[in-house]
């Protein structure tokens, strides 16, 4: 039987600068794509995995904090890398997990301007994910590539098999 693990802190940094004014993190939604198959000889369709939809995650920090705001848009040849820390306690262990992500900032959306708690004003910022990977204690839970055409799951590529047979 597992023990609850539950995420206590959590830290998130652009290419290795800390954002300090972070205070809520989205991590990427894993989701396939699923297409109903249905041939001449079957009552019902057969649900086939498609591929993955796109990924995205969002973080929203207090103030402006130009280091990821550099972020914003693609740059040929420039994959920014982000990484999120979180901490959780089990047992009365402490564990952790790191989320690795490469992909660009797609859009900025600073909080409406009012009168009162200015100092609480912050940005959110979506990401468009073309890489993540997610490690619990140094195992490896998910890997996914886009651009490489890899979908590591528990340590195990999914798709290594297809990729050999189109010679990638």
């Amino acid at each position: 039987m597992s023990s609850i693990k539950t995420l206590r802190s959590w830290t998130f940094f652009r290419q290795g600068i800390r954002i300090r004014g972070a205070h809520e993190f989205t991590p990427p939604v894993l989701a396939i794509t699923k297409t109903d198959l249905r041939t001449g000889a079957q009552d019902g369709p057969a649900p086939v995995d498609d591929g993955m939809e796109a990924m995205t995650c969002q973080i929203k920090f207090f103030g402006i904090d130009t280091d990821m705001l550099a972020s914003f848009g693609f740059i040929s040849g420039s994959r920014p890398r982000f990484t999120a820390y979180q901490g959780y306690m089990a047992d009365g262990t402490a564990r952790g997990t790191i989320e690795e992500i490469e992909g660009f900032v797609m859009t900025v959306t600073p909080d409406p301007r009012g009168n009162s708690a200015l100092s609480e004003n912050a940005v959110t910022v979506d990401i468009a994910v073309s890489y993540y990977r997610q490690l619990y204690e140094g195992r490896e839970l998910f890997a996914i590539d886009t651009e490489r055409f890899m979908r590591r799951i528990n340590g195990v590529d999914v798709l290594a098999g297809l990729a050999a047979k189109v010679r990638l």
